[in-house]
């Protein structure tokens, strides 16, 4: 008679027991969880694509050939249209423009490769069949991207290329391309201003 009263002081007593090893062993779990964050994805879009993101858009293209005189010298007009592709992966610019006369068509793609740390630019157009791809850093987190690479020249020679794309703000940016010449020294060539249509 005695036992069976002291069994739900017993079953009591042990739930109480049980709760806090219980809680224990529930707040060690969340502990180490938030010890040890779960890496980002990086197959994922980030900040970087975001940023390149804001650039989509149907612009009006100004192109200026830079140190150039007479009727090279004047600068040349076109459209662009820029998308985002591949899930906001990447962002595809499709240009049409009008140089010395003659229609160009040119297709851009540019990222922000997340193994690498490094943006990345392929470009192809219709005065050439050959692609140039250049890899780019920025030090301002993607208003200025500066990208290097090397465009054949005919033969086996290479010249050296650079990029730089600048926000201005919200609605232009521009593309200022130069090389590198014999002398070690970079000169700008081309400068294309795009406004966004309205």
């Amino acid at each position: 008679m005695i036992e069976q009263k002291r069994w739900p002081l017993v079953m009591a007593l042990g739930a109480i027991l049980l709760i806090p090893g219980s809680a224990i062993s529930k707040g060690k779990a969340g502990q180490s969880q938030n010890a040890a964050p779960a890496k980002a994805d990086s197959t994922k879009p980030g900040a970087p694509h975001a940023s390149l993101a804001k650039l989509a858009g149907d612009y009006t293209r100004v192109i200026k050939f830079v140190g150039q005189t007479g009727a090279a010298a004047a600068p040349s007009s076109g459209t662009a249209k820029i998308s985002v592709v591949l899930g906001g992966r990447f962002i595809m610019e499709e240009s049409t423009d009008t140089v010395f006369g003659r229609p160009v068509e040119g297709l851009r793609l540019y990222g922000y490769n997340n193994a690498t740390k490094q943006y990345e630019m392929v470009r192809m157009y219709t005065m050439s069949t050959g692609m140039t791809m250049m890899k780019g850093t920025s030090s301002d987190d993607g208003k200025t991207i500066d990208f290097v690479g090397d465009t054949e020249t005919g033969g086996a020679s290479k010249m050296a290329l650079h990029a730089q794309l600048r926000q201005v703000n919200d609605d232009e940016f521009t593309v200022v391309l130069s090389t590198t010449g014999a002398d070690g020294k970079e000169s700008a060539f081309q400068e294309t201003d795009y406004t966004r249509k309205k």
